[in-house]
């Protein structure tokens, strides 16, 4: 009986040590190259999820506070945008930004389902805007989740914090991932005409925290602050490092042109990535 029983803790033992073996192989898990840029192109799509988002949110403020603007991300050439209530006294009102089936932007990209949002009196200091996914697809890219959009404005100029809690994005390979962030947006131009939104840039700070199925982790910090003008759909300037398998990859949005590419910088090769 003596006998049994070492055998069976021996052959136990045997068994914890293979599991805490094998769970360490999957901690080391060395990613190649190609799959650190892969990784790093996804979280990027997700750091330009919050431009989109506040594009579609200063539409909304927009629809809502009477003013009028150019500002392509102001104006949608193709949703139909409805406010409810629709008059000068109630507040907050809800803003429904309806694509339909599909329809192309004044971004160029292609959307369909709606954003539903509540809105304050997004002018006046601690007023909020929260953003609501509804089927919302861009460019076969699926967005689920919800983001809050304040006014944290001082006499110098606008200030609005993006916060985005747990969204979800699919690609159009079926490949999901989610993450959660935090984004201040510093206007640095366009205070004198307040009234218009189409000369507005903002420097853009802040953190996102992406989580993918396989448990991989990516970090992203914005370490020179992106500019974004209201006249154009992308960051045209600013770096940022994400820290992806202990290794930080460098993000380099460029010198000042509005297009919808980046620089990655890997292992001292340069890897050019479409948001």
């Amino acid at each position: 009986m003596a006998k049994q029983n070492w055998f069976s803790a021996l052959g136990m033992f045997a068994l914890l040590f293979l599991t805490l073996n094998a769970c360490k192989k999957d901690d080391d898990v060395v990613l190649s190259e190609q799959d650190m840029v892969k990784l790093a192109t996804q979280t990027m799509k997700s750091q330009q999820s919050f431009g989109t988002a506040f594009g579609i949110a200063t539409r909304g403020a927009a629809e809502v506070d009477g003013f009028t603007s150019d500002s392509p991300e102001i104006r949608s050439s193709c949703a139909k945008i409805t406010v409810t209530p629709n008059d000068l006294r109630t507040w907050p009102k809800t803003v429904v930004v309806d694509f339909g089936t599909g329809c192309t932007d004044v971004d160029g990209k292609n959307k369909s389902g709606k954003v539903t949002m509540n809105v304050g009196k997004i002018w006046e200091s601690n007023s909020i805007i929260t953003l609501q996914y509804d089927n919302y697809v861009e460019d076969g890219v699926k967005l689920e989740g919800k983001f809050s959009f304040a006014n944290n404005s001082v006499n110098s100029g606008a200030i609005f914090q993006l916060k985005a809690d747990k969204v979800k994005i699919t690609d159009p390979n079926g490949e999901s991932w989610t993450w959660t962030g935090v984004h201040n947006f510093v206007q640095t131009k366009g205070q004198p005409s307040w009234w218009d939104w189409s000369d507005d840039v903002y420097d853009i700070t802040g953190n996102i925290d992406v989580l993918f199925p396989n448990g991989e982790t990516v970090t992203w910090n914005i370490d020179t602050p992106l500019v974004k003008a209201n006249n154009c759909f992308w960051a045209s300037k600013g770096v940022g490092v994400l820290k992806l398998n202990g290794t930080d990859i460098k993000v380099d949005y460029g010198n000042g042109g509005c297009d919808n590419s980046a620089d990655l910088i890997l292992n001292g090769k340069t890897f050019k990535i479409t948001l």
